[in-house]
């Protein structure tokens, strides 16, 4: 790969491009459009979706910011900002107001019963000498208090590097991240948790950190049926709806499965 194009595609976010390219998709292949496009051809698009799409996901990276960003990629002019594709996307606002549906985070009772829902699992494993079940909740552990203190993102959780991580014996932790959604100049930003009583999160990373034997790299990887750690990184997906997984948002996480977890 030439330079110049590594230096291009560094530029933007992987999950970005891949929803760029399922947005272009789907303008082309699923609605039959062209490219260019003409400002009434973005129009009909926006119109045909109308009922089935929400105007903020119409104006979104998923459609709109796309189809605008190949245009302006490929040196033609961008039809999405044309007077006529505004005042229609004025009129589906008006004809169908957007409802945002945001997912509760998790309250600190819910977490209280949690916290002692995993401690009781590790305590078991650790009894009957299954050292192959109490390594995931210890890394479960850990993973949920620093996602709801900090409220971190999934794919913040998921780049996390020990590398970057400072422990204050008795204050706190410091986490560096190189790369955050909010960080447009791209320096990266510095993340500080406290040392707590109860439901301490630097607690629960130093247990897993000891647990898991880990000195570099990603501090929060896949581990497999028998117990064993992957060298790589837990995926930013894995942290969504599964069978024992989390959701996480800026400001929470929202425990999901009540089967696996009888806490909940």
């Amino acid at each position: 790969m030439p330079a110049i194009d590594r230096y291009l595609e560094a530029a933007t976010r992987e999950n970005t491009r891949r929803s760029y390219q399922s947005a272009i998709r789907h303008f082309e292949v699923d609605w039959g459009g062209f490219l260019p496009a003409s400002a009434d051809a973005i129009a009909r698009y926006l119109v045909d979706h109308a009922e089935s799409l929400s105007v903020n996901t119409l104006r979104s990276q998923s459609r709109l910011a796309a189809i605008a960003q190949w245009h302006q990629t490929q040196g033609f002019p961008d039809p999405t900002k044309t007077p006529h594709v505004r005042k229609v996307l004025k009129g589906i606002a008006a004809l169908h107001p957007a409802t945002e549906k945001r997912a509760k985070p998790l309250q600190l009772a819910q977490l209280e019963r949690l916290m002692a829902w995993l401690d009781e699992q590790i305590a078991d494993a650790m009894e009957m000498g299954g050292a192959r079940t109490h390594i995931p909740h210890i890394r479960n552990k850990a993973l949920v208090l620093l996602g709801f203190w900090r409220g971190f993102r999934s794919d913040e959780l998921s780049r996390l590097r020990i590398e970057h991580i400072t422990i204050e014996p008795g204050r706190g932790m410091t986490l560096f991240l190189p790369r955050t959604k909010g960080d447009r100049a791209q320096l990266g930003t510095t993340f500080r948790a406290p040392a707590l009583s109860r439901l301490c999160p630097v607690a629960a990373y130093e247990a897993w950190i000891a647990a898991s034997g880990l000195t570099e790299g990603p501090v929060f990887r896949s581990i497999d049926r028998w117990g064993h750690i992957s060298d790589e990184v837990l995926h930013a997906g894995s942290l969504r709806v599964g069978r024992d997984s989390l959701i996480f948002r800026q400001n929470g996480l929202i425990p999901l499965s009540r089967k696996r977890n009888p806490a909940l």
